[in-house]
């Protein structure tokens, strides 16, 4: 069954959301870097590759039903943070209106009879509860971290072993 073409426009523009998010995550590990966080930047580098990883997912799904897959201009991201929380605050930010999008092309592709697309979108839905709850509780710790300079550092090593981690997904 060939695509839907609106949906197959839907699946496209977050293509390139899920991009530019790995785009973001990667300045955000650039960040952390220059801020002496080596963990906090392997953590980010990871969720940069999960990102691409979510875009090449989604663009082979819409291919594999004979829809086009063409790219956009990708915006500079935000390179600077107030401080390391507010740079995971900008990110759950971030997650949370993916978890939006997300929900938003289910409901498309509920309205197109897409069963399909449902399956490949509850992946999604999936990966987004987990994406939210981890970002949140990061925020949490390194809130209560930021305000000693040894605290964050632990916090860090911490962070490091979760993003040397292998993914569960």
């Amino acid at each position: 069954m060939t695509l839907d073409t609106t949906l197959a426009d839907a699946l496209v523009s977050q293509v390139n959301a899920e991009l530019a998010a790995s785009h973001s995550y990667l300045a955000m590990a650039f960040y952390f870097e220059s801020q002496d966080l080596p963990g906090f930047a392997a953590f980010f580098r990871t969720q940069s590759a999960e990102e691409s990883q979510h875009a090449a997912r989604l663009s082979d799904f819409v291919l594999r039903r004979d829809g086009d897959v063409t790219l956009s201009d990708i915006p500079a991201p935000v390179t600077t943070f107030q401080s390391p929380s507010a740079a995971i605050r900008a990110a759950l930010t971030m997650e949370q209106a993916v978890t939006q999008s997300i929900h938003a092309l289910y409901g498309l592709a509920i309205e197109k009879n897409d069963y399909a697309a449902q399956t490949q979108l509850m992946w999604f839905i999936d990966e987004q509860v987990e994406e939210e709850d981890s970002f949140r509780t990061l925020l949490i710790q390194t809130e209560a971290a930021e305000t000693d300079r040894w605290n964050l550092i632990t916090l860090d090593k911490e962070v490091a072993t979760q993003a040397a981690a292998p993914a569960t997904a």
